[in-house]
């Protein structure tokens, strides 16, 4: 997505630059790359972005209670069907079927020998 630097404002790029504007951001704003920001950002003699704690930084949220934290999981456990509420299953059902296998009578006089 290279796009047309010519057409950028300097005035309102470098107020973008010096209030931090995330460089994604001003990616979209102009419709350039990454690199064209950074060339610009050289080409005008604009200061490097090292103060880490000028940084965006996205607003933070209060952590849900485990009342919403149970209350979320129940809605989406609520969706699951059959087969996926058993693939999540802490304790899986162990479904198998037993042979059942004829004893004859010789069978039978085998494993009582073994027995003893």
């Amino acid at each position: 997505m290279r796009g047309n630097t010519a057409t950028i404002n300097v005035v309102r790029f470098r107020a973008d630059w010096d209030a931090h504007t995330p460089i994604a951001v001003m990616c979209v704003r102009y419709t350039v790359t990454k690199d064209q920001i950074i060339r610009l950002r050289d080409h005008w003699h604009l200061s490097k972005r090292l103060d880490r704690s000028l940084r965006y930084k996205p607003r933070r949220q209060r952590d849900p209670t485990p009342r919403e934290i149970a209350q979320t999981c129940r809605e989406i456990q609520a969706q699951w069907d059959d087969a996926t509420r058993e693939d999540r299953a802490v304790v899986k059902h162990q479904g198998y079927k037993l042979r059942v296998v004829p004893v004859n009578d010789e069978l039978r006089e085998l494993m009582a020998d073994d027995d003893e």
